[in-house]
């Protein structure tokens, strides 16, 4: 029972330990989501399944903070409306569920936050990749190896673990870290036409 216990944690051990190894990839991520806020830009989230309440945690944290004194911050998830999900899914389908709205929604100085366990989800893909043709700022969560997210997104944090678990327990983790560090360098507007140094 012992040995099943010990197993049970050091599973999450190695993927917690490399999100720390990732400082420097976070905080470029965080500097740009700042830039972007402070120039007026918003945040769009979206995932499938778990991921897709995901996607709603990230966008609540930044719209309504839970530490006072914080700023709110324009973010919407995209998943949360059943009614433009499944029109859109009874329309141009599934695979280009957050492709459509983000072409509906988003401009230039905005941000579109993808969420995908193992990097494959198709229609984060697309979403990510509509965005980036728009001029938006693309940020991703991923797991594995980030499947087809390596090299779509400009930035990408990937939990280096296939149980989806551990990867989702260590993006709640991410993305607690990304709104701390987007308010960090938010509070020191000077940093943000500056290359960030971890």
């Amino acid at each position: 029972m012992s040995g099943t216990v010990t197993e049970v944690f050091r599973r999450r051990a190695a993927p917690g330990a490399a999100l720390a190894d990732d400082a420097g990839a976070i905080a470029a991520a965080c500097h740009a989501m700042a830039g972007r806020f402070h120039r007026g830009g918003r945040l769009f989230t979206f995932g499938n399944g778990a991921a897709a309440t995901d996607a709603q945690h990230v966008a609540v944290e930044f719209v309504h903070p839970v530490i006072v004194g914080k700023r709110a911050l324009p973010a919407l998830s995209l998943t949360g409306d059943v009614a433009t999900l499944t029109g859109i899914c009874a329309g141009p389908g599934f695979d280009d569920v957050f492709a459509h709205q983000v072409r509906c929604f988003g401009g230039p100085d905005d941000i579109a936050f993808g969420v995908s366990p193992d990097g494959r989800c198709r229609n984060v893909l697309r979403g990510l990749e509509t965005a980036r043709g728009l001029g938006m700022l693309t940020v991703a969560l991923a797991g594995g190896d980030g499947g087809a997210l390596t090299g779509a997104v400009d930035h990408l944090v990937t939990v280096r673990s296939d149980d989806p678990r551990v990867v989702k327990e260590v993006h709640v983790t991410a993305y607690h870290l990304l709104w701390e560090l987007v308010h960090v360098f938010l509070e020191q507007p000077d940093v943000l036409g500056q290359e960030v140094v971890a």
